[in-house]
């Protein structure tokens, strides 16, 4: 059945709350206000956390203490710790057990929030994002760079994103990076590309590029000249060398 049950009889307000086990939890209150539920499905996972068959660990006593009060910082051991984020499954303990970790909150229909000291791998029929290894005091950006790996994960089709540095040549995927990189230089043969390659990074020089590559400058000059023609792009702007620098360098 469901989670949840809510209904009013004599001027009372009633709600049950399902539990992991043959059992609820059911208030009654006179007056329902907004932070009611919250109260009390906190207090129903605390129950479940407290009375399961088999109890969590370690992971579980953990969360109990943050739930009753704590920081992270106090009741989590200190890590690394790995926030994922999880989307497409219809199995969110069976993910969590594959990863290691009871910490686990549903975010959604078929979304899912973990937290693990296991380092995540792909998972069958799930796409995840996962964040950079954190400790406790540092879990809510860690939770943010989980959601953007996430959605970099969707978008690229690929079932694991991890969280990556910022900086120009992180804001792109690796697998995005690389299949932009074979679009872009698709026309260009490897000796082409070698050619491109050292000729950027002389910063257009004819004759240290030659040198480099062990060629006459006129056959630089040749090559990088076909490669203009073919990639039908203005090597002398700076913002086309900044693009073909990206796409040689992945």
């Amino acid at each position: 059945g469901p989670a949840t049950a809510t209904d009013q009889a004599g001027g009372w307000h009633l709600a049950a709350y399902a539990l992991d086990r043959p059992a609820a939890l059911g208030t009654a209150t006179p007056v329902r206000t907004p932070g009611d539920h919250t109260v009390a499905s906190v207090a129903a996972v605390l129950l479940t956390l407290l009375t399961a068959e088999r109890p969590a660990g370690t992971e579980a006593a953990a969360l109990t203490r943050l739930l009753l009060g704590g920081s992270p910082a106090e009741v989590l051991g200190p890590g690394p710790w790995y926030v994922v984020h999880a989307r497409g499954g219809s199995d969110p303990r069976g993910l969590a057990a594959a990863l290691g970790t009871v910490l686990l909150d549903a975010d959604g229909p078929g979304a899912v929030r973990l937290l693990t000291e296991r380092e995540p791998v792909a998972q069958p029929g799930w796409r995840l994002g996962v964040a950079a290894p954190a400790g406790p005091a540092a879990l809510a950006p860690a939770d943010a760079q989980a959601r953007r790996a996430l959605d970099r994960a969707e978008a690229a089709r690929i079932p694991l994103a991890r969280h990556t540095e910022p900086g120009l040549a992180r804001l792109v995927g690796a697998a995005e990076a690389r299949a932009y990189a074979e679009a872009l230089l698709g026309p260009l043969t490897p000796a082409l590309r070698a050619t491109l390659r050292a000729w950027l990074a002389h910063h257009g020089s004819w004759d240290r590029s030659a040198a480099a590559l062990g060629v006459h400058r006129n056959t630089v000059r040749q090559r990088i000249g076909r490669c203009a023609a073919l990639l039908e792009r203005d090597l002398d702007d700076p913002d086309v060398r900044m693009e073909l620098w990206f796409a040689l360098s992945r």
